[in-house]
């Protein structure tokens, strides 16, 4: 009788295990499905699908209508200066990759925003003077009467309110 209720307690504990072990089984092929399903969902970036997720959760998104800027900072003021060259050449004067005038007459009046102009003189042969004649009163920069010489080169000046 002993060795029966050996028996039955061995047989219970290995049935326990058997139950066990197909509980395990299938919580893991359980588990296996639910990440190749979670997988093929998020074809993107784990991370990326995880944190757009917790952004959504955390801080959803707000339909604010979009802000015009202000008018002052779109409209770019322009001034004019006026420009002598001596003797007389086809100096370009370019800003931001425009060309805005050829000072082959001698003298131009020209209208620059803030920024670098560039006076070309490549090619030209002789010595150039160019000066500023007349500027706008709000302008520090270029200086009334300042003169550039031009050798066959670049030269840059500055144009500040």
């Amino acid at each position: 009788m002993r060795r029966r209720g050996k028996g039955s307690l061995m047989e219970w504990f290995w049935l326990t295990v058997q139950r066990s072990e197909r509980r395990i089984i299938r919580v893991m092929v359980l588990a296996s499905v639910l990440l190749l399903v979670m997988q093929l969902s998020a074809v993107k970036d784990p991370l990326d699908f995880y944190m757009t997720v917790a952004a959504k959760v955390e801080a959803p998104p707000l339909d604010l209508p979009a802000l015009a800027p202000p008018e002052a900072e779109t409209a770019v003021k322009t001034w004019t200066i006026t420009l002598r060259a001596v003797p007389v050449a086809p100096i370009r004067v370019v800003q931001d990759g425009t060309v805005l005038a050829t000072l082959g007459k001698g003298e131009q009046q020209i209208a620059v925003h803030s920024g670098q102009i560039q006076l070309d003189g490549i090619g030209v042969p002789q010595i150039v003077k160019v000066q500023v004649v007349k500027k706008d009163a709000q302008l520090n920069e270029p200086r009334q009467n300042q003169v550039m010489i031009i050798q066959g080169n670049i030269q840059n000046f500055a144009v500040k309110p």
